[in-house]
């Protein structure tokens, strides 16, 4: 009888053991994951920033050359 209470005993000690490992593993996952998330959301700013900078600004005058240059061979009509 007194041998089945150690083996309970250490048997509740190893499960223990195993539950504070698990735990600590997931916080340390989570940790990894959100200091992940979080450098590849910095990179994205500093890509999309970088990408404005760099972005033509001639987007409109392009299409308003682009239609005058229609007009002027007289394709482009207006719809009533």
């Amino acid at each position: 009888m007194a041998t089945l209470k150690v083996n309970n005993h250490a048997a509740a000690a190893l499960k223990a053991g195993r539950e504070r490992d698990r735990i600590q593993a997931t916080r340390e996952y989570e940790a990894g994951m959100l200091a992940r998330q979080a450098n590849m959301m910095r990179l994205r700013a500093l890509r999309l920033a970088s990408d404005n900078v760099n972005a033509p600004a001639t987007t409109v005058p392009r299409l308003a050359k682009k239609r005058m240059a229609i007009r002027s061979r007289g394709q482009l009509r207006k719809s009533s």
